[in-house]
């Protein structure tokens, strides 16, 4: 976040401010990407005291951000349409793609619940993740997990992996988040 705001503020990009005794920049991003995801598509909502070309906007951002991060596209969207999150698109590469082989991805899927322990504040949780699990598929020896988000929660995609492979070592694979849908976005 602090990347985006100091690239808007050299910039000079009209961005609106918070009220308050501490003003701060109107911008966020839908959805927290967890610790150990990388990615690839995220979406960044920003509020503007004025209306701006899209185009121009991109292009002025592009030049204030590193190499490594650019704008890919742009959009007005007004207030009233600002959406949460429907679902997100995960790829899960694993380090010895021949792994994928042992993965029974239509027997996990056939399960009515599949209840992982979430651990917050010292207390643990049970929570069913299976609500939440719109499909997976294997994909060029890669998992590509569709995650809905769901009122009580989502299912964090390391949750559907370890899940999967029955408590799979992390250091196995690598979670890359590649798309985010809005609920605007049919």
């Amino acid at each position: 976040m602090k990347l985006f705001e100091r690239a808007i503020r050299r910039a000079n990009i009209p961005i609106a401010m918070s009220k308050g005794f501490n003003p701060h920049p109107k911008l966020s991003i839908p959805i927290a990407l967890g610790v150990g995801i990388s990615g690839n598509d995220e979406v960044l909502e920003l509020e503007l005291l004025r209306p701006m070309s899209v185009e121009i906007l991109v292009e002025c951002l592009c030049l204030q951000l590193p190499k490594e991060i650019y704008v890919l596209s742009g959009e007005v969207i007004a207030d009233s349409e600002r959406c949460p999150v429907r679902d997100v698109i995960y790829e899960v590469v694993f380090k010895n793609p021949e792994f994928l082989n042992t993965v029974k991805v239509s027997e996990f899927l056939q399960q009515p619940f599949i209840v992982v322990n979430r651990t917050k504040n010292e207390h643990q949780k049970s929570f069913n993740i299976r609500p939440s699990i719109q499909g997976i598929t294997v994909k060029s020896g890669r998992l590509i997990l569709s995650i809905k988000v769901e009122t009580e929660g989502m299912a964090r995609p390391e949750e559907v992996v370890g899940a999967l492979l029955e408590n799979g070592r992390k250091e196995i694979f690598e979670i890359i988040r590649t798309k985010i849908n809005l609920t605007s976005s049919a």
